[in-house]
């Protein structure tokens, strides 16, 4: 098994900013299946941005998802796709308005059909 998250502002859409998502929509997937399990929400942070502000939401973000494999968003900046990596999280993009539904249906044919040689280890291995 492995866990996606998903960043959204709406919870239907890959939609937001990384470290800027209001949502984060956790799926875990199996061989054969995929579903839902967990929804992480964040409350907006309105006002002065600052570097506290911003390594605060970064890192709250990250604990969310740490048990996670992949990590789908519209965006995210190269600081913050490194520390994923470090904590062994794959960042990948979409630029379109992506359903989620659509992009976990995307991903569990690129399982079946040809999965990258470090996904089919963790599905082999049961997840990180």
């Amino acid at each position: 098994m492995i866990k996606v998250a998903f960043c959204s502002e709406d919870m239907q859409h890959v939609d937001a900013h990384f470290a800027l998502s209001s949502n984060i929509v956790i799926y875990e997937f199996l061989p054969a299946s995929f579903h839902r399990v967990k929804t992480k929400s964040f409350k907006s942070q309105t006002g002065q941005e600052t570097e506290t502000i911003n390594e605060r939401r970064l890192a709250e973000r990250i604990e969310a998802i740490q048990d996670c494999d992949i990590l789908y968003c519209s965006q995210i900046g190269s600081p913050a796709a490194a520390r994923l990596i470090n904590h062994n999280i794959f960042p990948m993009q979409t630029k379109e308005n992506l359903l989620i539904e659509e992009a976990a249906c995307r991903l569990q044919r690129m399982f079946h059909k040809n999965p990258p040689h470090w996904l089919e280890n963790k599905f082999q291995r049961g997840g990180a």
